[in-house]
């Protein structure tokens, strides 16, 4: 509490300026959801597709750069399912049509190019113009419709001129230079009244480069081939049509046999043309149709629509779906309920219809949309305020955490101030906090990865460097791990008051694999390295190196499953290691140690325990075996509040220093330490060593079983003894003795 209570004091200031532009940002972003919600008057488009499903909404964002967002939505739901935002030409051009179960809308882009989008029912969206074709003037102006297909006039990068044709849900690029024309075709313009029904073929006629004309076909052929038709010099089209068209329905193979037209002189009611290109027979509707707009739908079906008498103020809109082919009509009359005869007149209105399909669409501006099933008599439409309800009602447009975060995402200024402010506290706040615990689980993760091992400082320098006023050092470390020495150099925050020097043991943690060393800090836990047994070794040499004390330095190799192990020893006087004998040895964090030797392997009972003694005096020997020194150690050991004093000799890396206070493991057996604690409670006083005999070795030191006179009394002695100290018939020693049992131990070897 206190922690919380200094970090709010220091770097509260901090919260101020983020508290304030939280607050700014909360009510800018509240004003963003009102004035993100739709209108009506924002509404450009409308259209349906997927028999009714789907419905699309086409916004415009008024700016420098023009953008036009589609939102597609699900009709049985209500629900929004994606938007989609792309630049747009600055006129808002936009033609549609429907091809399969696809929705197709052209525009401008902001560089004049032409963009179709191809709209799916899984809500997907793709591009569909992957080349580049520049559209001269307006789209208006350049784009024509046939039968269901989109035909585009233009050009590209070079002076080619280009058909863009949208078929079966595919775009067709021609290059009119790449046609068989006997020069370079410089002006395409299409021919009056082929793309209004007095034709069974849309037409270009194109002026070549030597004044010739040629007639190139709008649509292709199921091969996506045009056809072409070169004139002689002064012929012109009235004059060439007829062989025209019969060479381009040749080539192009279209099924229509009759097309319709409209009659100039009132009532204009709509006839077919016949093969001469003239006007024919009124077309034989059910009911008459008077004021009549022909829509060709695809290739075989045309819309009739119009009103029921002569005098469109005094009729009503009536339609027809006409087959020339077939010269079957059917009623669509339920499509035009909430249509006026001024939209007839409007080329916004567009109708749409698959040959296959029973679905007749249509789409006006912003107005309205919808799609009349054929076979159900189904009408259904849907509005400007229809589009505006199922938008607003979506969550982007609630507060919420995921509007939040599109807002915020949407970046600014004041977004990049609040972002700021608000990521210097946090940042204190997880420096004080955060990171603390964070570095604590990662380096306990490195510590149970690493070994505990005791190592020695060899040499410290300051670095220059301060932490928190204290120096930071540079501490080179010497150490053994699996019998080699190593030195490492770390560097650490010292205390002005605790520096560590030179020759001074500390306790370090070894990644073996990183070979990286990080000092052992107060809380680390110490792991706990399990040890290798290697029970009943043989030993097979024995190698003298001279005298410790009353002790004699050898080196002893073993050997289990055909592997050598070598371990240094002190043979204490009176004792003698025999080749042959059997062992059981232990490696641990690197170093070999022997456990038993000899009988104690049969008759080892009890249980193991480490415990931890003070060094109160140490005697390094001038030998050096194997990198490791014998060293002769008076101990206090401490177990349930009892200190009890030892002797005993160790080897210990050459390295290394042993100075007074510091502490070592010693392994003994349970049974030992109680027998010593017991007996630190008996009488004490000296007594004269009478016989000694050896029996095995327990760890490193002989066990012994002594007799000694105190007073005419035998008593007797069964431990380990220290083989540098010894003990010999005629030691004074000083002992703890049970009077009752005659049983004693050596406190205190005799003085040597």
């Amino acid at each position: 509490m206190k922690k919380i209570i200094r970090f709010l004091t220091f770097n509260g200031v901090f919260f101020i300026p983020a508290i304030i532009l939280s607050i700014m940002l909360w009510n800018g972003y509240g004003d963003s959801i009102s004035e993100g919600k739709l209108k009506t008057d924002d509404i450009s488009r409308l259209y349906t597709f997927d028999e009714g499903n789907r419905v699309i909404g086409i916004t415009y964002d008024h700016v420098q750069t023009t953008q036009a967002t589609a939102r597609m939505y699900d009709t049985k739901t209500d629900q929004k399912l994606r938007s989609w935002t792309s630049g747009s030409y600055s006129f808002d051009e936009m033609w549609s049509t429907i091809q399969g179960k696809q929705l197709l809308l052209a525009s401008k882009s902001p560089a004049e190019d032409l963009e179709i989008y191809n709209y799916f029912p899984d809500d997907d969206r793709k591009e569909l113009v992957k080349k580049r074709l520049t559209i001269p003037s307006f789209l208006n102006s350049n784009t024509y419709q046939w039968n269901g297909r989109m035909i585009f006039s233009g050009g590209s990068e070079g002076t080619a001129l280009i058909l863009g044709e949208l078929k079966d849900g595919r775009f067709l690029l021609h290059n009119l230079n790449e046609e068989d024309l006997p020069a370079r075709p410089t002006r395409m313009e299409p021919v009056m009244n082929t793309f209004n029904g007095q034709t069974r073929i849309p037409i270009f006629e194109v002026t070549l480069k030597n004044d010739q004309k040629a007639f190139v076909s709008a649509i292709s052929d199921d091969n996506d081939h045009l056809s072409v038709y070169v004139a002689d010099e002064e012929d012109q089209f009235p004059i060439v049509g007829d062989a025209v068209e019969k060479q381009m329905r040749r080539d192009i193979g279209q099924e229509q046999e009759m097309a319709v037209d409209v009659e100039r002189e009132y009532p204009k009611r709509a006839r077919l043309v016949k093969t001469d290109g003239e006007l024919g027979e009124v077309v034989p509707t059910p009911e008459p149709v008077y004021q009549t707009k022909v829509y060709q739908l695809n290739d075989e079906e045309v819309l009739i629509a119009g009103s029921t008498e002569e005098d469109d103020a005094k009729g009503k809109l009536t339609g027809f779906i006409y087959n020339p082919n077939t010269g079957k009509a059917a009623s669509v009359d339920p499509i035009f309920n909430s249509l006026s005869f001024k939209y007839l007149k409007d080329s916004a209105l567009s109708f749409h219809k698959n040959l296959e399909s029973t679905s007749l669409y249509y789409a006006y501006n912003n107005q309205s949309t919808g799609v009349y099933d054929m076979d159900s008599k189904e009408m259904n439409e849907w509005t400007a305020a229809d589009i505006v309800a199922m938008e607003n009602a979506d969550s982007s447009h609630e507060k919420s955490f995921d509007s939040f975060k599109d807002y915020v995402l949407e970046g600014g200024a004041l977004v990049l101030n609040w972002a700021i402010w608000i990521f210097i506290p946090l940042l204190l706040l997880a420096v004080v906090f955060i990171l603390p615990p964070i570095l604590r689980v990662t380096r306990r993760k490195k510590l149970e990865e690493s070994e505990t091992l005791a190592a020695e400082i060899v040499s410290i320098q300051e670095t220059g460097s301060y932490l928190n006023e204290q120096p930071v050092v540079r501490i080179q470390l010497r150490f053994l791990h699996e019998g080699k020495r190593m030195e490492k150099t770390v560097k650490t925050v010292v205390s002005y008051v605790q520096i560590p020097r030179p020759g001074q043991q500390i306790l370090i943690h070894y990644h073996p694999k990183k070979q990286r060393v990080t000092l052992l800090k107060e809380g680390d836990a110490i792991r706990e390295t399990k040890p290798e047994m290697i029970n009943g070794a043989v030993l097979r040499k024995v190698e003298s190196y001279g005298m410790v004390g009353r002790g004699h330095v050898v080196l002893l190799t073993f050997e289990h499953n055909r592997e050598s192990y070598t371990i240094p020893a002190i043979q204490a006087s009176g004792f003698e290691f025999q080749e042959g004998e059997k062992a059981d040895l232990m490696r641990i964090n690197g170093q070999l140690k022997m456990v038993t030797y000899g009988d104690a392997i049969m008759n080892r009972s009890g249980k193991d325990v480490t415990v931890t003694g003070t060094i109160l005096r140490a005697r390094t020997f001038p030998i050096a075996l194997h990198d490791q020194t014998p060293v002769l150690l008076d101990l206090t050991i401490s177990s349930g509040g009892k200190p009890v004093q030892r002797t005993v000799s160790q080897f210990i890396p050459s390295h290394m220093t042993i100075e007074p206070g510091a502490t070592i493991q010693i392994q003994t057996k349970q049974g030992d330490l109680e027998k010593e604690l017991a007996f630190a409670n008996e009488k004490q006083g000296s007594a004269t060593i009478t016989n000694v005999s050896f029996i095995s070795v327990v760890g490193n030191l002989p066990l012994a079983t002594i007799h000694a006179d105190r007073n005419g009394i035998q008593y007797e002695i069964k431990q380990t003894i220290d083989p540098i100290t010894g003990v010999m018939p005629g030691d004074e020693c000083w002992i703890a003795y049970n009077e009752s049992t005659h049983q004693a131990l050596i406190i205190k070897y005799a003085s040597i």
